[in-house]
């Protein structure tokens, strides 16, 4: 289901003419639970023609070892960029402050007519429906694509919700700076309080020690 928003998102900005298209993903994905011969996010694109690089501070499976709160660390990258996907990992970006740096260094990378792929918590399915809770401190919403829309002067390609998680694309229309008002994009994230549990201190434990991949298939992470 994930998958296939991806690649609507892709087919509607690119018109299907994928094969090429440089990809970045944020954050070491792994597939889980779907008929999927491959098993990771690099293999499934990389094989369908893809120049596809993935970055993630645990370095597993191919991906670079890059700190999304570190925008001097993506300047080689900036306007390089066709496809940037964010699939549940901007809302573990810490501290607080740094969601700011983090969604830069997106607009950043991203080329002119280049498109940011997001999937993560929504703020209103948390509160409404308990969705993602305990998972993250920080849940996004519909008026938070809107106001980047608008401050950045992205064209909104769709901005909706699947299974929880706010699912929106946004095409990078101009080379213009990201929105300099910090303050107000970060009031547009919801912070919420995340309670520890045993469960959860072991995951962070596991992922230290580099068995992310496990955890993903359990349903942990």
């Amino acid at each position: 289901m994930y998958l296939r928003f991806i690649e609507s998102s892709i087919e509607q900005a690119f018109g299907g003419a994928d094969s090429g298209l440089r990809m970045l993903e944020l954050g070491d994905q792994v597939i889980v639970g779907q008929d999927i011969s491959e098993e990771t996010g690099k293999a499934y694109f990389s094989n369908r023609g893809y120049e596809h690089v993935s970055v993630d501070i645990n370095g597993l499976h191919g991906a670079i070892v890059r700190d999304l709160t570190r925008p001097e660390q993506f300047q080689d990258w900036h306007g390089s960029w066709d496809v940037l996907t964010n699939a549940g990992t901007t809302e573990h970006v810490e501290p607080f402050e740094a969601q700011y740096e983090c969604f830069g260094i997106i607009h950043d990378c991203l080329k002119v007519g280049g498109i940011a792929i997001h999937l993560i918590p929504d703020i209103h399915e948390r509160s409404e429906h308990g969705a993602w809770k305990n998972h993250c401190r920080y849940y996004y919403s519909k008026s938070f694509f809107e106001l980047l829309a608008r401050e950045c002067e992205y064209e909104l390609l769709s901005n909706t919700v699947i299974n929880g998680l706010r699912c929106a694309t946004v095409k990078k229309k101009k080379n213009v700076p990201f929105m300099d008002d910090r303050q107000k994009f970060l009031e547009s994230i919801a912070r919420r309080d995340y309670r520890s549990s045993p469960t959860d201190i072991a995951r962070i434990f596991l992922r230290r020690i580099g068995v992310g991949r496990f955890l993903r298939r359990i349903g942990l992470r």
